[in-house]
């Protein structure tokens, strides 16, 4: 199957990566560079991304920050320098679109990082399931089973502006001049 794009060598994909990170504000896993740099070319996958990024990591132009089990790297003085030296190789269009996704994936980290959600059960068929957005608001509900404390969890994560401005509407709503428009 053909692929359409303007990364054609493993070089190209190399420099697509290097450039990416300079964009990113902290270190990165290999999926979160997976997802900036496949976001910005059709012209490789993943099996000529994963080649360069070991050969990267190999030839000392990327570091690892923690060797954990999300394993995080960074580009360093050497990646720099040869970023620095071949940064127009890659196309305007692309090195574009890279600091297009690499900001997508900072806003949805910077997202991630102020809503939180977790359940404890409290007894057999009772779980408070507890939901923030950092320094906004925090809410607190009852489920009824360990099924639907995990559906809670994750739609709130999915969808946490959005309630957030329903409760807000539902709470600032004026019901006393409802209440009377009712009557008449």
């Amino acid at each position: 199957m053909p692929r359409y794009g303007f990364i054609k060598t493993k070089e190209d994909v190399k420099f697509l990566i290097l450039y990416a990170l300079c964009y990113l504000p902290e270190a990165a896993t290999f999926e979160t560079l997976l997802d900036v740099c496949t976001w910005c070319d059709d012209g490789f996958g993943w099996f000529e991304f994963k080649e360069a990024f070991d050969e990267l990591v190999e030839s000392g132009h990327l570091s690892i920050v923690d060797d954990g089990p999300d394993t995080t790297y960074r580009i360093n003085d050497k990646g720099h320098e040869a970023l620095t030296a071949f940064h127009n190789r890659l196309p305007y269009t692309v090195r574009e679109a890279a600091q297009r996704s690499a900001l997508r994936v900072v806003r949805q980290a910077h997202r991630d990082a102020v809503i939180s959600a977790h359940s404890q059960a409290i007894r057999s068929h009772d779980f408070v399931v507890h939901m923030e957005i950092d320094d906004v608001f925090s809410l607190e509900m009852h489920a009824v089973s360990s099924e639907q404390a995990a559906l809670l969890e994750k739609t709130f994560r999915a969808h946490a502006e959005e309630i957030y401005q329903v409760l807000l509407h539902a709470m600032t709503k004026d019901y006393e001049a409802a209440d009377q428009s009712n009557k008449s």
